[in-house]
């Protein structure tokens, strides 16, 4: 008889989280990432960098672009060292990479061509010069595209703030 009413205790239970359960709403916050959600973000974006009275360009990739500070010299070319501080965010603010506390002087240094980047952030390279501070938009075209990278979901433009440190023009 004991055995009975522990049995049925236990069903009871099950039927009671069962019941329960397939009331909740397991939407986990995630949004659908799609194409479309993109180019409302990266309009909403553009137009809040137009309202600040900022001139936004747009590199022939399609990379958009706003130089917060001149630089100075020369450009960098493939095969040229540079050393470059950055940070990158997604559309909702999030950090996804940064050179600040990992990297010997807060900069990333390497040569141009020679590592495999997203061609976005390649091309906006070659556009600054030693002192230059830029905020870029990549959109994921030239990102990641459909595809999850890590904490970067499909469909993400990509933000960047990075400010060139040094540009060490290959030896001829």
């Amino acid at each position: 008889m004991k055995q009975k009413i522990i049995a049925g205790i236990g069903l009871l239970f099950f039927f009671l989280a069962l019941i329960l359960t397939s009331c909740l709403d397991l939407d986990d916050g995630r949004e659908e990432y799609t194409a479309e959600r993109e180019l409302e973000l990266l309009r909403v974006r553009l137009e809040g960098y137009v309202d600040q009275g900022l001139d936004v360009d747009t590199t022939d990739l399609g990379v958009y672009y706003v130089r917060l500070v001149e630089g100075s010299g020369e450009f960098p070319k493939e095969g040229d060292t540079i050393s470059v501080k950055y940070a990158g965010y997604l559309m909702n603010g999030s950090v996804f990479s940064h050179s600040f506390d990992f990297l010997p002087d807060s900069a990333w240094t390497y040569a141009i061509g020679e590592r495999e980047n997203i061609p976005g952030w390649e091309e906006m390279m070659l556009l600054m010069n030693k002192g230059c501070k830029m905020e870029f938009v990549v959109p994921s075209n030239l990102a990641y595209g459909d595809n999850w990278n890590g904490f970067i979901p499909p469909y993400s433009s990509l933000i960047f703030v990075a400010i060139m440190n040094d540009v060490k023009l290959k030896a001829k």
